[in-house]
């Protein structure tokens, strides 16, 4: 012992020297703390060329939707938050402008009997499930990121005209990206994969069921 220093005693003592049964604890919470991981999902999103459904259609973005984020605890990697709000809303903005001939966004999935003379059909996207992997897990080299989307058709009247789900998925390599930036480049090509699906597996369906809603609602105004 130096000269000079002496034990801490008493009160002094406790604060000094925490019981050991908390050191794991407080291990966990420093290491919680230390690896969080936000990554803000932004790339380049190119529209798929597809033939235009004639309609006239409102699109009604959800508040969950135009600001989706996705936070997991992974016991080997840390915690991430995953912003893919702005990045995934302005892809289907530019998606559904490119799927019918003319698209109207509103605040409300039900329509006001001004809106209903002016529109044909209500599209309504929404994220069911974002899901990603990391090596730590996975034990492969890359990131990957599966997300499941599902697309809600009603008529003007609000009545159901069916509902599509389809999956996104991307993947990126880890060496070349790091971790962050692997997840948000992973994430842009689900984005991607999903728009891409629902332009060319999904829209035709649309299609008819637009084309059936339409004659169905004229044979009723005729009576």
């Amino acid at each position: 012992m130096f000269k000079g220093w002496s034990r801490p005693t008493g009160f002094y003592a406790k604060i000094i020297r925490p019981p050991l049964i908390y050191l794991p604890l407080l291990l966990i919470l420093l290491t919680h703390g230390a690896c969080t991981k936000t990554v803000l999902v932004k790339g380049s999103l190119p529209t798929p060329l597809v033939k235009k459904i004639p309609a006239r259609v409102g699109v009604y973005y959800s508040k969950e939707f135009r600001s989706y984020l996705h936070k997991e605890d992974l016991p080997q990697s840390g915690t991430y938050h995953i912003d893919l709000g702005d990045q995934n809303l302005n892809f289907f903005r530019n998606l559904s402008t490119a799927l019918f001939t003319e698209v109207i966004e509103i605040d409300s999935p039900e329509l006001s009997d001004e809106q209903r003379l002016e529109l044909d059909a209500i599209f309504i996207p929404k994220i069911v499930e974002y899901g990603f992997l990391v090596p730590a897990i996975s034990t492969l080299a890359f990131h990957e990121v599966s997300i499941k989307y599902e697309i809600q058709l009603k008529d003007r009247y609000g009545k159901n005209l069916g509902d599509w789900a389809f999956v996104g998925y991307g993947k990126a390599e880890s060496e070349r990206f790091g971790s962050g930036a692997a997840v948000k480049e992973a994430t842009v090509l689900a984005i991607r994969d999903g728009g891409a699906r629902l332009a060319t597996e999904i829209a035709p369906f649309l299609s008819s069921v637009l084309d059936d809603a339409e004659v169905r609602q004229r044979k009723e105004l005729i009576r």
